[in-house]
């Protein structure tokens, strides 16, 4: 597909928007963790399940014809469940198990390394030698999510060697989600690809802890902040995001996604009474300059 600018300004637009939608998500998800006893297993299988069921449906209303087409080449198969597994899944599970250990500062921290994963990745199997530009401006992204989250106290991170293995598998499960599902998104429709590997994903970890198995404060709010996490944050998120890889490097996919802990912070200042300071401020601005700035640099090569 041609590197235009207009695509590049497309694919950078809805890397954000994905980002934006996580971030509501994190909101909706800590809320339903800390006012309901809200298990990460359940909101996993539940927020696969629905979304995948959503993004499907949407899928079969608007093409029909091409619902099942991605079943019908078996070349497909290792790609899609590739995508569901080593991709959607695994992201979702060890996101959240690092969260457990190790605090969501320590688990956006080490998520957002995927960059490096990525570059490395290209560099090594693909040949691809990385633009110094570019990867400086990673850096500086990297940099203003470390203080963003951490405010710039490393004590503030819990490194046990348990929260470094799932934060790693975090961050290179981001890199498989962006890389694995590239062909496919070029031959396929985003939200049929989308949907059947979120639906897959779905019954694997229905295997493992049923959706029908209410382990937390069952009410009408606890459902409907699932709800929010499993539409808002998962089927129309990663809708976009995959939208995004079509036009855009992975890098700089993940790169804009960087607004997921900028606008946590955000929330949190007004939801959570979580301080705003220079540090904080600062930090955001890095963020998003860089991100700016990377988009800029892509639409260059």
């Amino acid at each position: 597909m041609k590197n235009s600018k207009s695509h590049i300004f497309k694919g950078t637009i809805y890397a954000i928007l994905a980002g934006v939608l996580w971030a509501f998500s994190g909101v909706f998800g800590q809320i339903f963790f800390e006012q309901y006893g809200g298990n990460a297993l359940w909101i996993t299988t539940f927020r696969l399940t629905i979304a995948g069921l959503i993004l499907l449906t949407i899928s079969l209303i608007q093409k029909p014809s091409e619902f099942l087409s991605i079943w019908k080449d078996k070349k497909n198969y290792a790609s899609l469940f590739g995508y569901a597994i080593f991709g959607v899944l695994m992201v979702q599970l060890t996101f959240y198990a690092c969260i457990q250990v190790a605090g969501v500062a320590t688990a956006t921290v080490l998520q957002f390394t995927s960059p490096i994963f990525l570059l490395g990745y290209l560099a090594i199997f693909r040949r691809q030698k990385p633009n110094l530009k570019s990867l400086i401006l990673v850096i500086f992204a990297m940099v203003g999510i470390f203080f963003l989250t951490t405010h710039g106290n490393i004590s503030a991170m819990t490194l046990s060697p348990l929260a470094l293995l799932f934060g790693m598998l975090s961050a290179i499960a981001v890199v498989s989600y962006s890389l694995i599902p590239k062909r496919l998104l070029h031959t396929y429709d985003v939200m049929n690809v989308t949907g059947w590997g979120m639906l897959i994903a779905g019954f694997v970890m229905n295997c493992v802890h049923p959706v029908w198995q209410f382990d937390f404060k069952l009410t009408p709010a606890s459902l409907l902040l699932a709800l929010g996490v499993a539409v808002i944050g998962t089927a129309v998120a990663f809708m976009f995001n995959m939208s995004a890889i079509k036009y855009v490097s992975p890098i700089v996919a993940e790169v804009c996604a960087a607004m997921e802990p900028i606008l946590a912070a955000v929330f949190s200042i007004f939801l959570f009474d979580m301080p705003f300071d220079a540090v904080i401020g600062i930090s955001m601005l890095v963020t998003l300059v860089s991100v700016i700035l990377l988009s800029l640099e892509e639409g260059k090569s």
